[in-house]
């Protein structure tokens, strides 16, 4: 069962019952003997704003469009070696982990191109 803790500052804690006894005991301060509720869980989406999937569109050739990647070629200046080293992975382009971030952005840009 958890009660509300109030320390001798003034700041209010939620606490188990046993722990506010031991904080009382050595004189923190006091804890109100009323329990304290669990909060209310969320209310589940209706259907009517849930949101609606959509299926991708095929491409000319009746195939599924490749996944547009998630961080555009243009914005690669902007990020740092460990950023590239981690969208080289997402991305399953190989580099060694020792690769500064100039050959990064080259392989993931000749890997782009490559698709």
């Amino acid at each position: 069962m958890n009660v509300i803790f109030t320390y001798n500052s003034g700041r209010e804690r939620r606490m188990t019952r046993a722990e506010a006894e031991v904080l009382q005991l050595l004189g923190h301060g006091r804890y109100e003997a009323q329990a304290v509720s669990a909060p209310s869980p969320a209310p589940a989406p209706s259907a009517a704003t849930a949101p609606v999937a959509q299926e991708p569109a095929l491409a000319p050739d009746g195939t599924a469009p490749a996944a547009p990647p998630s961080v555009p070629m243009d914005e690669l200046d902007g990020l740092d070696a460990a950023a590239l080293h981690a969208l080289a992975k997402e991305r399953g382009v190989k580099v060694h982990h020792n690769a500064g971030a100039d050959k990064v952005r080259a392989a993931l840009r000749d890997a782009a191109l490559a698709n």
